[in-house]
């Protein structure tokens, strides 16, 4: 099986996420050979990706004292096939796929030193990369990108997501999970269980928690956002008024990173609506996603 075909399998896989991954740390990865490191961080993928920059060193190293191309193709091959379907995870497939390419960019001759993958799980989505090479972008908007990257110590993003998928709801829990400072939700209703355990999560660690909402919706069997506000001392606003709908779907985290979009925060819109996202860090649209909160925060 050729490299292309790997990375063509890694990108077609990946549809069955696997929220239990174990930990590999990067002090113990880097005491492991190169077969051990490549299937325990595979098989430890949402981790690995937390402290990716640490693993690309250590993977670098591996290719630097004579490892090729073709050996990492082939554990990574191999490893995929222990793993199975249920194990390749999407964290698991960026990861394999971000280990072939520095390995064809070692054999190519390539500068892999200057390759950094983002980190995603580990650190702001606020301050990480999510667009790919960036092809796309117009000089004017590479202008405007490198002036973000001074504001906030890391590329500009733009990512989409579609329901109904795990994958995304999983990046949507990583999304709350990376708040630092503060969450500000606005959202038509909120009835999943996970959701609202991650937002009970971040108000533990100390984030300003805030949330606007349908004041019908409120009133609805399983809506979460009361229950939220008894058990977390979370804040919340409802339009309360019944002729009208508090029909946004947004939510912002540390003033510099916004989820927006047409899905609800409930088990029907993640496990059977269509539904679509956009989630950024781009400067412009998360003050104007903060303002709108803050004008609908004073208004109700």
């Amino acid at each position: 099986m050729s490299l292309a075909n790997i990375l063509l399998a890694c990108l077609g896989g990946g549809s069955n996420a696997s929220p239990q991954a174990p930990y590999l740390s990067a002090q113990e990865a880097s005491q492991l050979p190169l077969d051990t490191f490549v299937h325990r961080s595979l098989e430890c993928a949402p981790s690995v990706l937390e402290q990716s920059r640490d693993f690309v060193d250590i993977f670098q190293g591996h290719m630097q004292r004579g490892a090729s191309s073709a050996q990492v193709a082939r554990i990574v091959r191999e490893s995929l096939s222990r793993m199975g379907g249920a194990g390749a995870s999407k964290a698991t497939v960026d990861w394999a796929c971000q280990m072939l390419m520095l390995a064809s960019q070692e054999k190519d001759g390539g500068n892999t030193e200057s390759y950094r993958p983002p980190q995603v799980a580990g650190g702001s989505y606020a301050q990480v990369a999510g667009s790919g090479n960036g092809g796309w972008e117009t000089p004017k908007q590479q202008q405007h990108k490198q002036q973000q990257q001074q504001q906030s110590g890391g590329d500009v993003y733009i990512k989409s997501f579609f329901f109904p998928s795990e994958d995304s709801f999983a990046e949507l829990i990583n999304f709350l999970d990376s708040a630092k400072t503060s969450l500000d939700i606005c959202v038509f209703n909120i009835t999943d269980n996970d959701l609202a355990r991650a937002i009970g999560n971040a108000k533990k660690r100390g984030v300003n928690v805030r949330i606007i909402t349908d004041d019908e919706q409120l009133k609805c069997q399983g809506n979460d956002v009361e229950r939220l506000s008894e058990q977390h001392g979370i804040p919340f606003k409802t339009d309360s008024d019944p002729q009208k709908f508090m029909h946004s779907k947004f939510a912002v985290i540390d003033r510099r990173a916004v989820w927006a979009g047409s899905y609800n925060w409930t088990v029907g819109a993640r496990r059977s609506n269509n539904e679509s996202v956009i989630v950024t860090n781009d400067s412009r649209t998360a003050q104007a996603f903060s303002g709108e909160f803050e004008r609908l925060w004073s208004q109700f």
